[in-house]
């Protein structure tokens, strides 16, 4: 038992120091969750969102990660600056999943060396360690994912029932169980697999139907999990749903792959874990997907790295040797590599622009700002509003004319573009320089009716010359 601890304290530690040892957040997506629950806080749950203006979300907000908004609620009241705290809820919700899987993986395999299991969930791969540290709703489900696998078994059928329920609320992944469990019965066609599959189906229905977000959850799931995976022409395309370029994907599975040959092997030659093939077969499937889109490869590597230990059988010397190479020539690499991740986020200059927005802008105004930056300013100056953010299709799906308006503004690539925030009536123009440069350069040169009031490395914030003035050009900028 005191190894187990040991272990587990020793992955919370190589986590805490890839998080705590650089400034800022690894990822600015986790802003925008932690908007939600000081918003949540301030005013209870709510059906529509303050602040985007285009956005589906403006009328019909399906919360995606209500459970995990909700833990994040006594992070927020922590007297700690707003970074610490976030911090501290990723190491929390991080830590948790790697306890679960550390007690799931000792049940069903004793033998092996918890430092060896919590080394390689930590290490074993840099893009999985780097993702998971990103802080999102996937940490909640698959804490309840793999608590469901854990108390595998008839007698506890109102415990799965009750994760499987909850499991809807805490992140759009939630197929995941119930295939796994259908896959299980498949396997293992016993009546107890069959009445936990009928446990877990039901408790994954009311999850839906009986959702906080209600009535609008039906058309957000159809959003984020069809509409996304065949998303229209002409929409900007989400960083890790892009494909992963051939060195982040051997930054991924470069340690993987050995063990995964050597269980396979052993899997063969003993006969396989049934639940490994489970597990084996969705690996395979998502790493299939994660050559199109990065965002299911922590899902693919996590159940390569389940089917491996699950099957691997090797001595306990063996482990150990492994754990302490993959700690030596990870470490390092890890370090190095979040380093550059939190400089990539970094808010040193955002804050900066959300500061002087907060004391030269009117409460309530409407700020023109481009969707990426959206997570950081709702966070930090939540009473005003913007365009949309986080996803361009909550901003299609609300108005498609609208999206593609702003669309051309920041791509600069349309005679006229100046007169766009004028004509869709925004006051104040906030363009993020290193991803739209041009249109910041060329706007500053060539607009009459704004004027740039402020900049700094990274933006320039632009305001409107006479905004008082009511009537609007007549333009036909307007994408058709």
């Amino acid at each position: 038992m005191n190894h187990t601890r040991y272990a587990f304290l020793f992955g919370i530690s190589i986590y805490a120091l890839l998080l705590f040892g650089f400034s800022g957040v690894p990822d600015a997506d986790i802003f925008y969750h932690f908007a939600i629950a000081k918003l949540y806080l301030q005013e209870g749950f709510v059906t529509k969102l303050p602040w985007p203006d285009i956005a589906i979300q403006s009328q019909e907000f399906t919360d995606f990660h209500f459970l995990f908004h909700i833990l994040q609620i006594p992070f927020v009241l922590l007297p700690f600056e707003e970074t610490i705290s976030i911090k501290l809820f990723i190491l929390f919700s991080i830590s948790t999943l790697l306890f679960i899987v550390l007690k799931y993986l000792l049940k069903k395999t004793p033998n092996t060396s918890p430092y060896f299991i919590v080394t390689f969930f930590v290490l074993g791969s840099l893009l999985f360690t780097g993702r998971m540290l990103f802080g999102r709703g996937n940490l909640l489900f698959f804490s309840l994912y793999f608590l469901c696998l854990h108390i595998w078994n008839p007698k506890y059928v109102y415990r799965i029932f009750a994760i499987s329920f909850l499991s809807v609320w805490t992140y759009s992944g939630f197929p995941y169980l119930l295939l796994t469990a259908i896959f299980i019965t498949i396997l293992d066609s016993k009546k107890e697999n069959l009445k936990i599959l009928t446990y877990v189906t039901v408790g994954i229905f009311l999850g839906i139907i009986i959702h906080p977000s209600f009535p609008y959850q039906f058309k957000g799931y159809f959003i984020e999990l069809v509409l996304q995976a065949m998303p229209p022409n002409g929409i900007e395309p989400i960083a890790e749903w892009l494909p992963p370029s051939k060195e982040i994907l051997v930054l991924g599975f470069m340690t993987t792959f050995p063990l995964l040959l050597l269980g396979f092997r052993n899997g063969i030659q003993s006969k396989f874990e049934p639940t490994s093939i489970v597990f084996l077969f969705l690996g395979i499937t998502n790493l299939i997907f994660a050559g199109a889109s990065l965002r299911v490869f922590e899902i693919s590597w996590l159940m390569f790295y389940i089917f491996i230990f699950l099957n691997l059988n090797i001595s306990t010397n063996y482990q150990l040797v492994i754990s302490i190479l993959v700690f030596v020539i990870q470490i390092p690499i890890a370090y190095d590599k979040m380093g550059q991740q939190f400089k990539s986020s970094e808010t040193k200059y955002g804050q900066i622009v959300t500061d002087w927005i907060r004391f030269n802008i009117p409460k309530g105004e409407k700020i023109f700002l481009s969707w990426a930056d959206y997570p950081y300013f709702t966070f930090k100056i939540p009473n005003y509003h913007f365009l949309f953010g986080l996803n361009p299709l909550y901003a299609w799906s609300y108005d498609q004319k609208s999206y593609f308006t702003q669309k051309a503004f920041f791509e600069g690539n349309l005679q006229g573009f100046q007169f766009i925030p004028m004509a869709m009536d925004y006051n104040t123009i906030v363009i993020n320089k290193h991803y739209y440069g041009y249109t910041a350069k060329t706007f500053k040169n060539i607009s009459t009716d704004y004027f740039l009031a402020f900049e700094n490395e990274k933006y320039s914030i632009f305001v409107r010359t006479n905004p008082d003035k009511n009537k609007k050009k007549e333009t036909n900028i307007i994408p058709r």
